[in-house]
């Protein structure tokens, strides 16, 4: 799996298609293939390909889309490609957020998008009646601001090791699988990560939306429970599409002597590690590779980094999950 420009630009001519209202573009870039699926905003719109006399119609209504559009965010892998977006639209007195997520498929050489699904972002809290946290930063600040006490995972000098896990693309996720299956995916997720840090003598800080925070006196047990996870995720979700992949980060700091330095800079540390990692992979800081030397533990590769919150460049470990 990995990053695709090519996709980038043609979702990117998309785009401008549907605010230009070019719509032999708009639709050209769509495959005919009878099992096409679009999802719009409006409850009534879900689309087959046989439905393509509607967009252009909305096209020529409309004279285009007024999308605004930012970074787009694509991958590929063999003749599977997905993209997401966060857009604007100027509506007639305000201004109103969108996703988009769209998948291609490779044919005869060109991409064409097969499925996409626009949706009009609400709150946790108008949906579930409560916040929920939504991505790695947020887990990092509600440790940082409640500082858990971890006494009881404090090693002889002092000193704790932290692993954040992190569910990739976990909004694209929830679009492909609605929302009932995204929460049984979650809670089989959150079920793996709880066992697996028992069964290594970790402790569960916390858990908010797709995110954990785990805690060992052991640098070396906590590499293995973050190798375990890896496995025992794959086995959870061998047969779930899209996959689900977690990216796993660890770092580790004295929460005895130094407590303030340790909920600012260690848990932070850890944290932007974490986002650092692809899906499936297991990064650690120097420190923690350096104390696991000879325990058998192996790594695959190091990589220079600059961690945001942080003056120059990191190294960070990829640990050879075998």
């Amino acid at each position: 799996m990995e990053s695709s420009e090519e996709i980038c630009r043609i979702v990117d001519r998309w785009l401008v298609a549907a605010r230009d209202g070019d719509a032999d573009t708009f639709i050209g870039k769509i495959s005919e293939h009878a099992g096409v699926l679009v999802i719009g905003s409006d409850a009534e719109e879900w689309w087959h390909r046989e439905d393509d006399a509607v967009w252009r119609r909305q096209l020529e209504e409309s004279g285009g889309f007024p999308f605004s559009w930012g970074e787009i965010e694509a991958w590929e892998e063999g003749t599977v490609g997905w993209a997401g977006a966060k857009l604007t639209i100027a509506g007639p007195e305000e201004t109103y957020p969108f996703r988009v997520t769209w998948v291609l498929h490779l044919e005869l050489g060109e991409w064409k998008i097969v499925q996409m699904h626009f949706s009009a972002g609400r709150s946790n809290l108008e949906l579930l009646g409560q916040e929920l946290t939504v991505s790695l930063e947020q887990l990092e600040q509600t440790i940082r601001r409640e500082r858990p006490d971890l006494t009881g995972t404090l090693a002889a000098d002092g000193t704790v090791t932290i692993v954040f896990t992190d569910i990739v693309d976990s909004t694209v996720l929830t679009t492909r699988l609605g929302d009932r299956a995204w929460l049984d995916a979650l809670r089989r997720h959150n079920e793996v990560i709880r066992e697996t840090a028992a069964a290594h003598g970790g402790t569960v800080v916390e858990t908010q939306g797709d995110g954990s925070m785990l805690a060992f006196s052991s640098a070396r047990r906590a590499v293995a429970c973050a190798q375990a996870i890896q496995g025992e995720i794959d086995r959870a979700f061998a047969e779930a599409s899209p996959p689900i992949r977690v990216r796993i980060g660890i770092h580790t700091g004295d929460a005895l002597h130094e407590a303030d330095h340790f909920y600012g800079t260690t848990v932070h540390y850890a944290a932007r590690v974490a986002s650092n990692a692809v899906g499936g992979e297991v990064l650690v800081s120097n420190l923690v590779r350096e104390l696991v030397v000879g325990s058998g533990i192996d790594f695959r590769e190091s990589r220079e980094v600059e961690l945001r919150g942080l003056e120059g460049s990191q190294r960070l470990f990829a640990v050879d999950l075998g």
